[in-house]
């Protein structure tokens, strides 16, 4: 998982699902209805826990069961899928442990992106797509790995939608899934400028127009922004 505004804890112990866990890295310590995200360590086992358990009473019995649920939810419908986190287990309803993916955000590591890494990328979107997930927050680089093999990750599902993959939600799927493509196909512009085709580059040019129209698009973007951004320090009053 990502090790950004992650802090070594290395010397702390925790228990999930029962059994003793090291923390080995405070990766989000959040405030708020969000959840605190650690990496557990247990020999060689390697865990993510998003944790709801030491927040207020509305996130810890309301808000975060739910949305833990949901992401849950989309998880499974990933399940086996390579490059996805799978679930491991739900902790008291307000913890989800997933599997770590080991590797780093694309931006830390444009340098070791192969030719083949775009065609793999969005060939594990078109894959979620088949199973009816849309992420819909691919244009977050922070939401794309590299894993250690140099293969493609997608990670952190809590914006995204499962439409049914049937005959009456198909043709809504295929509309959606082009924000995912055209997420991806512009960091392929960006990263490996010399290997996107003129249809591409056309493709993102259009997609950026269309999404200036796009009334809602400035609040998604506040509103994921906002479940990213790592709390600021308080102020002192003078």
């Amino acid at each position: 998982m990502r090790a950004t505004e992650a802090k070594n804890r290395s010397s702390e112990t925790a228990f999930y699902l029962g059994q003793p866990w090291q923390i080995s890295k405070e990766l989000i310590s959040a405030k708020g209805m969000k959840p605190d995200i650690r990496l557990l360590r247990q020999g060689e086992r390697c865990l993510v826990a998003k944790d709801f358990r030491n927040k207020g009473w509305i996130a810890a019995h309301l808000w975060g069961p739910l949305s833990l649920a949901y992401e849950r939810f989309l998880l499974d419908k990933a399940a086996g899928m390579s490059g996805i986190p799978q679930v491991v287990g739900f902790e008291n309803y307000k913890c989800l442990l997933i599997t770590c993916i080991n590797g780093e955000e694309i931006k830390s590591c444009r340098r070791r992106l192969d030719g083949s890494f775009f065609t793999k990328l969005l060939r594990l979107a078109d894959d979620l797509h088949d199973r009816g997930v849309l992420h819909l927050d691919l244009g977050h680089k922070s939401n794309i790995m590299v894993d250690v093999n140099g293969n493609p990750a997608i990670i952190d599902f809590n914006s995204s939608l499962f439409l049914p993959p049937n005959r009456f939600f198909r043709p809504l799927i295929r509309r959606l899934a082009l924000v995912d493509r055209y997420s991806i196909l512009r960091l392929k512009v960006k990263y490996r400028p010399q290997e996107c085709t003129k249809e591409e580059q056309s493709q993102v040019k259009f997609f950026l127009r269309v999404r200036k129209l796009w009334i809602f698009d400035r609040l998604l973007r506040k509103i994921t922004n906002l479940s990213k951004r790592a709390p600021s320090k308080p102020e002192k009053k003078s």
